[in-house]
């Protein structure tokens, strides 16, 4: 794996982790299908309103995971595939989701299962950067129908929460959790997509935001869901609860107290749609 410079705080260290190993774990698939955030509900409807030819008759979902935002893509398109490089992804999805309209494979972003010309809607929720944007941007411009829309999505996790001190000490765990991750790719995600460019020149962003309500043991099952977890777990030879302890006992490290344990936190979680038309 090439080696590029990221954050631990403000240090830089080297990547060392394989993107697809990092989800081939099925026990951490099940709990990425069922703790994760979706996409907003208006995203797929958005999508579909800026397509502008009626229902898409293909959509492809590409680095789909287990389905967490393919399902809810299910009634606006007569054919959804969702692709993941994860057999382990793959799998959970095919178990938890089956509709008749909706198939998922395993494949990479860089070869996809769609003939020249045939695809409406491309979408890549919570993944793009991790790919190899030049090659599949190259495989968006081969499958996209002439006026077909390519979108890449980023979701707010765990989002922007309303307790000053909370904001405070999830700023801190982020810097901390930033040193299991894959540089750039922690980079480009922590920054938005600010840097994220796009293959065609009509483009569209929109912004859902959303409101959820998380406890601390919420938060901290969310972050298990991560790819830093499962790397933080390889790493340290650790088991799910031990490393579930380690995140527990920085939290504690960075502020949380007992009381803040029992508290329910508001957070707004903002869905980023960054599209472009072919």
């Amino acid at each position: 794996m090439a080696q590029s410079s990221g954050c631990r705080g403000d240090e830089v260290v080297p990547d060392r982790y394989n993107p697809v190993l990092m989800f081939e774990n099925d026990a951490h698939s099940v709990r990425y299908s069922t703790i994760r955030p979706s996409l907003a509900q208006k995203s797929a409807e958005a999508l579909v309103r800026l397509l502008g030819s009626g229902k898409p008759t293909l959509w492809i979902d590409v680095g789909c995971g287990p389905g967490t935002s393919t399902k809810k893509f299910i009634g606006h398109a007569d054919k959804i595939i969702g692709v993941d490089v994860s057999e382990s992804q793959i799998k959970v999805a095919k178990e938890t989701i089956i509709h008749p309209s909706v198939s998922f494979v395993r494949g990479s972003c860089e070869k996809l299962p769609a003939e020249d010309g045939t695809v409406d809607i491309i979408t890549a929720v919570q993944a793009a950067h991790y790919f190899d944007r030049p090659a599949f941007y190259r495989e968006v411009e081969r499958i996209l129908k002439p006026g077909g829309i390519l979108a890449v999505i980023r979701i707010d996790s765990p989002g922007v929460c309303s307790s000053k001190k909370f904001r405070e000490v999830l700023q801190k765990f982020d810097k901390y959790m930033c040193q299991f991750g894959i540089a750039q790719s922690s980079i480009l995600w922590r920054n938005h997509y600010k840097d994220l460019t796009l293959p065609f020149e009509e483009q569209h962003r929109f912004v859902f935001r959303e409101m959820s309500k998380k406890t601390f043991d919420d938060i901290v099952d969310l972050f298990t869901s991560y790819s830093h977890f499962e790397n933080l777990r390889r790493e340290k030879n650790l088991t799910v609860e031990e490393a579930r302890a380690v995140f527990v006992k920085r939290f504690e490290e960075f502020g949380v107290e007992e009381e803040d344990k029992r508290k329910v936190f508001s957070f707004d979680n903002d869905t980023l749609i960054l599209a472009c038309r072919k």
